[in-house]
């Protein structure tokens, strides 16, 4: 929330009068009594809740994770993930997915973990290095603006977690391109279809259509979440903070005397 926040406050607020189309990816609010949607659902913005089964906070229940047919091409100015790329399989298929629901100069957020105990949803794949989603978003044709990978504790008390945070655009194109993006994607949708035909292959010859832009403008990185970063460092540079740090460090250390070696890592939690 905080970071998706920081975001929002920075790429966003000279848009607060504009209708805004916003995809929330991976929104259903499991355990959680926070949602994107406190950050999102304004008037005259207009916040959707993605995800792929019905649950709180889930306004489209997709049939595939990796074919959003329900939804049109470009029909999004703003594409938010938080906490959702670390528990799918084929994270390469839905980056695409992001790209191609984007309009022209549509930005996308994604943050997932950078480090953190295992926690199945029913999987759990994936941590991002700094290079890790910067990768990502040029494997989808995706202007990196912004990159941040958390090096210090993300919440006091949890000091085993960090995330990582990527925000990029969706660049002009001209209609050749969006014919060979539109191919690729269809293409790199083959890998995980059970079976292949060739009917399948010569279904790639896809005509892209040319929709409007968005009404975001094309922008330079503004540091939003390092910024917030440092803010959050200030702020936590307490007695407090430091004792809880301290507290949770000893018992990390009594755990290791006390428990079979063997056991130390917890995969299963």
């Amino acid at each position: 929330m905080d970071k998706m926040g920081a975001f929002a406050a920075a790429y966003l607020a000279e848009y607060r009068n504009a209708p805004l189309a916003i995809l929330d990816v991976g929104s259903a609010a499991i355990g959680e009594t926070e949602s994107y949607r406190e950050i999102f659902d304004r008037a005259p913005w207009r916040y959707t809740g993605l995800d792929l089964a019905a649950a709180p906070n889930v306004d489209l229940a997709v049939a595939d994770p990796y074919d959003w047919r329900e939804l049109e091409d470009q029909s999004f100015d703003v594409v938010v993930s938080g906490q959702a790329f670390e528990h799918i399989e084929y994270i390469w298929l839905s980056i695409l997915e992001v790209a191609r629901v984007l309009k022209t100069n549509g930005i996308a957020a994604i943050i997932a973990p950078s480090r953190g105990l295992v926690h199945r949803f029913p999987t759990d794949c994936w941590r991002f290095y700094p290079d890790g989603l910067p990768a990502l978003m040029r494997y989808a044709g995706l202007e990196l603006i912004e990159s941040h990978v958390q090096e210090t504790y993300a919440y006091p008390g949890r000091y085993q977690w960090g995330h990582a945070v990527a925000i990029a655009r969706r660049p002009e194109r001209s209609a050749a391109e969006e014919q060979a993006w539109a191919a690729r994607i269809q293409a790199a949708k083959l890998v995980v279809k059970p079976t292949l035909t060739l009917a399948d292959v010569a279904g790639l010859r896809i005509e892209a259509k040319s929709k409007p832009p968005s009404v975001l403008k094309p922008i330079a990185s503004l540091d939003a979440i390092a910024g917030r970063e440092r803010e959050r460092i200030a702020a936590m540079n307490t007695w407090k903070t430091r004792a809880g740090v301290v507290y949770w460090q000893l018992r990390a250390a009594l755990r290791a005397l006390r428990k079979p070696f063997a056991k130390l890592s917890d995969f299963d939690r």
